[in-house]
């Protein structure tokens, strides 16, 4: 290879000075680099958050496909729902999901085949057939535990409920009511409208079944999950799923951990009950 002549060196360095950043610039391209960083780190933090609320999603779905599949499977009747502490345990108390959840010993808190095991809880776990993962049953970002003896902690098993005016043996809180009470899926008229499955508060969940009372307004009785950024998830009769954020602080008081919320309270003007009673039933 032939050297360089003078004037070849000469221009190599010139450019070589013209293409070198100025410290301005050199400081700008950092500043510039840094916020990038920060901007790509601030995304990453979302996501994982987001992360949640995508699983959740997708629990549900699955949820609502076992719920309809149930129904197709059976002329259109719906899955059980009865309330109570023996829910799903009898002939008298038949519910899609058994147990009863709290916070102490009670092994309903870590017992997934109340769930999914259908031929061992033949008057619950409806959709065990159709699901196999008790993990779709629980919120991901559902932190609570049960003291299953001193000093050992575990998760609890479920976080969802269904909605009182859905399922075969379901009742209304206000007897009598003026909404409908749905016990096969040909008499929802409004499917897109009416949910089936929700997120509860860990506060607020006992056994599978939510309730609300539509006949007295802001009449709320069990509190809904707001496990996501201030939003709960909903599975409706149309097999759609959706985050929902709750707009009034009241709806979503602060958890304090081990402590049961008070139920059937009067919150005057929470626009938050409105969209509950809207969503869970219609007028006869």
């Amino acid at each position: 290879m032939r050297p360089c002549t003078r004037d070849q060196q000469a221009g190599l360095r010139e450019r070589l000075r013209v293409s070198a950043f100025s410290p301005i610039e050199l400081a700008t391209l950092l500043f510039t680099v840094s916020l990038l960083s920060l901007l790509v780190l601030a995304t990453t933090a979302g996501t994982r958050q987001n992360a949640g609320a995508i699983r959740c999603l997708n629990n549900h779905r699955q949820l609502a496909l076992a719920w309809r599949m149930y129904a197709e499977d059976n002329r259109g009747k719906l899955a059980c729902n009865r309330d109570g502490g023996n829910a799903g345990k009898s002939a008298a108390d038949a519910s899609w999901v058994g147990g009863w959840l709290d916070y102490t010993a009670n092994q309903d808190n870590t017992n997934v085949s109340l769930l999914i095991d259908h031929n061992q809880w033949p008057y619950g776990a409806y959709f065990g057939p159709y699901i196999r993962s008790a993990s779709v049953f629980k919120c991901p970002a559902d932190p609570s535990m049960a003291h299953v003896a001193p000093g050992k902690l575990l998760p609890r098993v479920r976080s969802v409920s269904m909605n009182n005016y859905m399922g075969q043996k379901s009742r209304t809180w206000t007897t009598p009511s003026s909404y409908s009470l749905y016990g096969n899926i040909e008499q929802i008229g409004a499917p897109a409208q009416l949910f089936v499955i929700m997120d509860e508060r860990a506060d607020s969940i006992n056994e599978g079944c939510f309730m609300t009372n539509p006949d007295t307004r802001w009449n709320i009785i069990d509190y809904p999950g707001n496990y996501h950024e201030g939003a709960g998830t909903f599975s409706f009769a149309d097999s759609h799923v959706e985050l929902h954020k709750w707009k009034d602080r009241r709806t979503t008081p602060t958890l304090i951990p081990d402590v049961l919320i008070p139920l059937n309270r009067t919150i005057l003007n929470d626009v938050d009950i409105d969209w509950l009673d809207e969503h869970t039933s219609q007028l006869k």
